[in-house]
């Protein structure tokens, strides 16, 4: 059985290159919209991921799995969101791998 850390866990910030901006659109968001079109704020997603060395005789194999990620939040929302968010995604992360069988301490 493989044993892994939940300090081992990382947070990932990735740009979300498609971002679904529609809400912009409805009443209440002009500040905001233009805003966006100006280029103060843009849009990503936060995921949790871990690497994993995984024996192969005399050398290792390193794996990276990663959680599905929450898209679509625009990248002025403040840490403590950010944080919020990946302990979201760590948990889902830590019954993925619990699922595979791992370990997880």
């Amino acid at each position: 059985m493989i044993t892994v850390k939940k300090f081992d866990i990382i947070r990932e910030d990735i740009p979300d290159d498609d971002p679904d901006t529609s809400y912009l659109d409805q009443e209440g968001f002009e500040d905001r919209k233009k805003s966006y079109e100006q280029g103060c704020f843009n849009f990503c997603g936060v995921r949790a991921k871990i690497r994993l060395e995984i024996p192969n005789g005399e050398s290792k194999i390193l794996q990276s799995i990663e959680s599905p990620g929450l898209w679509g939040i625009e990248d002025d929302s403040g840490e403590d969101y950010f944080n919020e968010v990946f302990e979201e995604e760590k948990e889902t992360l830590i019954q993925m791998l619990e699922t595979m069988g791992m370990q997880v301490e």
